[in-house]
């Protein structure tokens, strides 16, 4: 069994709406499931954050990470989908995967998304305005 079957069976119901590309594994995972998944990621398998992006779709904001198996040049890609675009939450990553630190800060700028357990949740451009004043 490789890498990513091993994944896929220990994430089980933790995973859904799987879609398999050439390399690239993309999934939904529920909000209270992203760390569990993330970590298994990131710690269980050596993936590494390579980057993660958002976008408004007709049913709510979606955040997708994309972790890279650099060893299989494999790409795992759990999307979450924030249903209330009016006070988008979605649980940090930062905890697990500190490089997520800038990344979801930017998906706050763009997007507004709240990250539940950041250590430091404040806007970068506005950060970037007061330093050039």
């Amino acid at each position: 069994m490789d890498k990513s079957e091993r994944f896929f069976e220990a994430m089980g119901d933790k995973i859904s709406n799987r879609i398999n590309k050439k390399k690239r594994f993309y999934f939904n995972v529920k909000n209270e499931d992203l760390r569990e998944v993330v970590n298994y990621l990131f710690k269980t398998m050596g993936c590494r954050l390579s980057t993660a992006t958002g976008m408004e779709m007709y049913h709510g904001l979606e955040i997708l990470y994309h972790f890279s198996d650099d060893d299989t040049g494999t790409y795992f890609c759990p999307r979450v989908i924030i249903k209330d675009k009016e006070n988008p939450k979605v649980k940090s990553i930062v905890p697990i995967v500190k490089g997520a630190e800038w990344i979801e800060r930017e998906l706050f700028d763009f997007w507004g998304i709240g990250f539940e357990d950041h250590p430091r949740m404040e806007r970068l451009l506005a950060l970037h305005h007061q330093q050039n004043l």
